[in-house]
């Protein structure tokens, strides 16, 4: 029975299915930029070492993080406006994400009255059942986002130190081009892991490990559901 519930959440409940699939261009547009903000970010650091690549470097920081910003903007209008056309639920711009959810809310709860599950203890066995099988299936640590940060943090660092020694930033100029430069790259990282945490979550159901991703999301319905029950 729990497998049929994710089978069900899988197919007819995920943001996937029920929104992302009517924007895929923008949807995977997003989706790539998110991820080549790292990289992008670190070659743009590399570019301060060049000379005569530093104006050209913060242009090219300002214009990409702009362009971030304007995608991130378009994809949660164009999700709002497919969640008020498909079921009629209005929210405030950039809030669409909070009405999604009480509309997989609404979904799970009339399956498990359906099939009847629609109890307290059942729905915790559920709960407790879907916990279980993601202890089994947890993600390695060597692909652990903790991983990779204390991997990149000390050569970013190096780089950094790198960068404000070198004989072309020594003058005032050059020292606030730098730190412009730097801290325009470093926001543009911050915002963008700020405002695609949901994608990012979406993006490890669909690349790294999908069940888990699933299991975690249709437990947070469930919790919700269980909240109302016991209410």
């Amino acid at each position: 029975m729990k497998n049929r519930l994710l089978d069900y959440y899988t197919n007819k409940v995920r943001a996937r299915v029920l929104i992302y699939k009517n924007m895929p261009f923008l949807f995977w547009g997003y989706m790539i930029t998110c991820i080549l903000t790292v990289p992008i970010s670190i070659f743009l650091l590399i570019l301060l070492l060049t000379e005569n690549w530093t104006l050209i470097t913060i242009i090219s920081a300002t214009v990409f993080f702009v362009l971030f910003v304007c995608i991130h903007k378009q994809f949660n209008n164009k999700s709002r406006i497919i969640l008020n056309r498909e079921f009629s639920v209005k929210t405030e711009k950039g809030k669409w994400i909070d009405g999604f959810h009480e509309v997989q809310v609404h979904l799970i709860t009339e399956y498990l009255i359906e099939h009847n599950l629609y109890s307290k203890w059942k729905i915790e066995r559920l709960m407790d059942s879907y916990k279980t099988d993601n202890s089994k299936d947890k993600m390695p640590a060597l692909i652990a986002p903790s991983i990779l940060i204390a991997v990149l943090a000390p050569n970013l660092n190096y780089l950094l130190k790198h960068i404000y020694g070198m004989n072309i930033y020594q003058s005032t100029e050059g020292q606030f081009a730098i730190f412009f430069g730097v801290l325009t790259i470093s926001i543009f990282i911050v915002t963008a892991i700020t405002y695609s945490k949901n994608l990012f979550e979406e993006f490890t159901e669909i690349i790294v490990y999908k069940k888990v991703g699933q299991r975690n999301n249709l437990i947070s319905i469930l919790d919700d559901i269980l909240i109302t029950i016991e209410s």
